[in-house]
């Protein structure tokens, strides 16, 4: 517990700092969260005995983000088909890798930085500074609800067969947690409250998801912590599984709410 709260205390506010500064600085912080978070990702299917193109798709990952940063359309436009064309064509010709380890490999691309990458396009938006204080914000109560809710009071288990440690109590919580949040944000830019419950709501069952996703992950490979790097926190992937699916979810609902 100490060194989680420990963790807390330096990366919250270095985080935050970085949101601030935006731009460059921002996007270097999501590229170095994506490429930690990917290797993390293959070197668990590694463990599994999956022989993935490790290098090739953090290389793909960075590029992705390069992309999204220096022009969103032309990532999603062009890199994602080229990304696609040449690594099938690319082990065409080699056939140095299993067609699961090629399908895993885009796996972990589509699940990690293209995910984060939302990022990167919510703090590009108007009020983008506040918009990505609320995303984190929300990621980061709504999971400590679902922590501590859950270890003191939980009784009834949420998904036994792959986290044993949630329960029913920890994410309802999460969820009063993240609608609380959205509550008070709405309120303060949009003057708007009922919108943003809704958002807010959501946003903690996607959050809710993203956690159990990556538990799936982990009890697949029989492991607890996707790596050692956050004392307390587990890995990239153990912190920031919420946030990879409640920064895409976000920004499609804001784009339909605003």
């Amino acid at each position: 517990m100490l060194k989680r709260i420990l963790t807390a205390l330096w990366g919250i506010p270095l985080i935050l700092w970085y949101i601030h500064l935006g731009d460059q600085i921002f996007f270097i912080l999501v590229e170095v969260i994506a490429c930690f978070g990917l290797y993390e990702f293959y070197n668990l299917l590694e463990k599994r005995g999956y022989k993935t193109l490790k290098l090739e798709g953090i290389i793909s990952g960075f590029l992705y983000l390069l992309f999204l940063y220096l022009e969103s359309r032309w990532a999603m436009r062009i890199f994602l088909p080229l990304l696609i064309l040449s690594t099938l064509i690319y082990e065409l010709i080699k056939k140095e890798h299993s067609i699961i380890e090629v399908s895993l490999t885009f796996l972990g691309f589509f699940y990690i930085p293209l995910l984060l990458g939302y990022l990167i396009i919510l703090r590009n938006l108007p009020l983008g500074e506040q918009i990505t204080y609320f995303i984190i914000i929300i990621t980061w109560v709504s999971d400590s609800a679902a922590f501590f809710i859950g270890k003191f009071f939980g009784k009834h288990k949420l998904a036994p067969s792959i986290s044993p440690n949630k329960t029913i109590e920890g994410s309802i919580a999460a969820i009063v947690a993240s609608a609380i949040i959205s509550l008070i944000f709405g309120g303060i830019y949009y003057e708007r409250y009922f919108l943003p419950t809704i958002l807010g709501i959501t946003l903690g069952i996607m959050g809710q998801l993203g956690d159990l996703v990556e538990s799936m992950l982990k009890r697949e490979i029989g492991i607890k912590d996707s790596s050692p790097l956050l004392p307390g926190h587990g890995g990239i992937l153990d912190r920031f599984d919420s946030l990879m699916f409640i920064a895409p979810t976000a920004y499609y609902m804001l784009y339909l709410m605003l």
